[in-house]
């Protein structure tokens, strides 16, 4: 028997953990935590663990299928690759055709490395239409930044900041954007203070030094607040707002109207906390803010992460050790060059969906999930037939499922591209199965590394993303865009370090070194060259000059409790339910509610309830879980819930948050959808509905 060990880079969720897959006659048998890597240290999560259950697992699609019975049946039948492939791009080039590139969209889940390749077959074909989890999860932060200073940051918990703001992240448990929890609890270790700022008590909540219980969506107006109180008591950067900056008195002024009894009344917070987490993050000498998804899933999205860049910078912790670090990326065709966005025409960019509305989102090349239903639906600004899905399961991820079901029902042509029959799966007309990250080649490029992810499995009838876009290229007759195989690409993209892929396989990976304070070379990436801390920019986009808080509709007497959501910490956004590792420690999805509101509406801790939006609608059924981790008025639902194993997508989804969800309050910047923030009812299964 011959033992060998293989280097890569764990992808079950978005943190980039290293991983040492142990083979046995090449067979995968085992897998953990790579103690060289350099952001996750040999720490390995059950996801990662879970990840040969993934590679193994007897429910594994593993033949393209054709749908023989209605939408939404899941009666199929089994259909070649070739036959397959060949179905596909004949009726993309048909509708193509007839109705336009445009009328064509490609969506996709998280980015599992393959999101370059998604824009670029995009761009190629000349469709605008991008749609994806951007809106709510990693792009209202990162155009917010973008808008502020020019560039994207992130937290150097290497540089040992003296406090950390963990706000809208549960760091230790989530691992995201490649700057692992590993590093946050380090930085712990070593000193740091955590201020947390989270609706719930969470474990890294209850060891932090204060927590900020604030009511989900009122962050936009605790970080104005904040804001004020710097200024107020002088605590701001002088040097850095002076020489860095541009529209601090005006800042100062618009503040005013966030003074700290206001901002305590619609945060739900004592004052006097407020005033000491500001006071602690405001005179430390090294601090920075790890800013979460928890922020970008609400009316407030965009203005809450601007408002917490303007905190950063007038602190003077932007590109500082310890603080905010601007990213370079290291020479290599990456998430800038390769989706090629030369090759969008200008004039199929300005018919983006939704770019009309949500112009910030559209300007970083997304379409909001909202404005493509209603597009679809409505065949306004023009028809849209075709959607092609790679990795999402959006009945399940995208707010306002109802919505999303109709949307399906009116295509011509879904596609998806998946490792499980999901609820989406089961609308689709063509279903092409898909490969792990065990199965496929990449280059992972994050903030602080790039790394190989190496192929050390093969399942018989999977294929890779890259492989599927590329063949789908082929047919399309845009080969010339792209480069003759997966191999030759990653060549292409190592050339800037001249590396071939084999050579950068042998090495595993290379540390991106830091080097603060970059704006002293040459000023920030801005127009100016300075810290737009007021934007003319959106003022002439028709949006506010500086972050403002929008205040929810008056609350609904039927409905007194205010939902938040999180993933438990087992699986990753809709993922892994059907895998025995993570699934064998949670088998449905829970909601947290406070004793009081469980005594007051009569709920036992392990029974089921139904949250509701509508008195007389069918709600949401979870399982209880009673607790004093949250106040009396918030309820904290377990999101990206199904059930793989029911008969029907109705049963599949009772549990899905997403049902409660609309497009209703959405930010007016990004598109992005109140997850977060809905005001609900619950009540016992059963009881009266009217």
């Amino acid at each position: 028997m011959t033992v060998t060990r293989v280097k890569s880079v764990c992808r079950m969720c978005h943190g980039g953990c290293g991983a040492l897959v142990e083979l046995r006659d090449g067979v995968p048998v085992d897998i953990h935590g790579d103690p060289d890597s350099p952001t996750s240290e040999g720490y390995f999560c059950i996801k990662g663990k879970a990840s040969l259950d993934l590679l193994k697992s007897p429910d594994r699609l593993t033949t393209p299928l054709v749908r023989t019975g209605p939408r939404g049946s899941g009666t199929f039948a089994p259909l070649g690759w070739e036959a397959a492939l060949d179905r596909v791009a004949a009726q993309l080039t048909a509708t193509i055709d007839r109705h336009g590139p445009e009328s064509v969209v490609l969506a996709q889940g998280t980015d599992r490395n393959y999101q370059e390749w998604v824009f670029r077959l995009a761009n190629a074909i000349g469709t605008p239409n991008v749609v994806g989890p951007a809106h709510v999860c990693f792009y209202p932060r990162v155009m917010a930044s973008i808008m502020t200073y020019g560039a994207f940051t992130f937290c150097d918990y290497d540089g040992d900041p003296e406090v950390i703001l963990l706000w809208g992240s549960n760091k230790p448990d989530t691992h995201s954007d490649g700057v692992i929890g590993i590093k946050f609890l380090r930085a712990v270790e070593r000193g740091s203070r955590v201020i947390a700022v989270d609706p719930r008590r969470t474990r890294t909540a209850a060891r932090s030094g204060l927590h900020l219980a604030i009511q989900p969506g009122t962050d936009c107006a605790l970080a104005l607040g904040m804001i004020k109180i710097v200024i107020d008591e002088g605590w701001y950067d002088h040097d850095f707002v002076a020489a860095h900056t541009s529209g601090f008195d005006e800042l100062a002024e618009h503040v005013k109207a966030y003074d700290l009894d206001r901002v305590a009344r619609i945060t739900g917070l004592e004052p006097g906390l407020v005033v000491e987490a500001t006071r602690s993050y405001a005179q430390a000498s090294r601090a920075c803010i790890e800013a979460g998804t928890g922020l970008s899933q609400n009316e407030n999205s965009f203005d809450t992460h601007r408002a917490i860049a303007l905190l950063a910078a007038i602190c003077g912790n932007i590109d500082a050790p310890g603080g905010d670090v601007i990213w370079e990326p290291m020479p290599i065709e990456g998430r800038r060059a390769f989706p090629r966005s030369d090759l969008l025409p200008e004039e199929q960019a300005r018919k983006r969906i939704g770019g009309d509305k949500h112009k910030i989102l559209s300007m970083s090349g997304w379409v909001a999930p909202g404005d493509l239903h209603e597009a679809v639906l409505t065949g306004r600004p023009y028809p849209v037939t075709s959607l092609v899905v790679f990795g999402s399961n959006i009945l399940a991820s995208h707010e306002n499922t109802a919505r999303v079901r109709a949307a399906l029902g009116k295509l011509d042509l879904v596609v998806v591209c998946d490792l499980f029959m999901t609820p989406t799966a089961r609308c689709a007309d063509i279903v092409l199965p898909t490969s792990s990250w065990l199965e496929r080649d990449q280059i992972v490029e994050f903030n602080s590394y790039i790394a190989a992810r190496q192929k050390i499995a093969t399942v018989e009838g999977c294929r890779s993303d890259e492989e599927i876009i590329l063949a789908l290229a082929q047919r399309l007759g845009l080969s010339e865009h792209f480069h003759p195989s997966v191999e030759a690409a990653l060549d292409a993209k190592l050339a800037g370090l001249d590396l071939t892929w084999q050579q950068f396989a042998k090495i595993g990976h290379l540390r991106n070194e830091k080097r603060y304070r970059k704006y002293r070379e040459g000023g920030f990436r801005t127009r100016s060259g300075r810290v737009n801390l007021m934007h003319h920019g959106l003022r002439a986009m028709g949006y506010e000059p500086f972050p403002v808080h929008r205040h929810p509709p008056q609350a609904d007497p039927a409905l007194p409790y205010t939902m938040t959501s999180a993933h438990p910490r087992r699986f990753y956004n809709t993922e892994f339910h059907q895998l025995p590792t993570t699934s064998r420690g949670q088998s449905a999805a829970r909601v947290t509610v406070h004793p009081d509101t469980a005594k007051r509406e009569g709920l036992a801790d392990g029974e089921e309830a139904e949250l509701f939006t509508r008195a007389g609608a069918r709600g949401v059924r979870l399982m209880v879980r009673i607790s004093d981790s949250v106040a009396p008025n918030v309820l904290v639902a377990d999101a990206g819930w199904w059930y793989p194993d029911e008969p029907s997508i109705d049963e599949s989804l009772r549990s899905s948050v997403n049902l409660l969800t609309t497009n209703d309050r959405s930010d007016v910047h990004m598109g992005s959808a109140t997850m977060r923030g809905v005001a609900v009812g619950i009540r016992r299964p059963g009881q009266d509905r009217g």
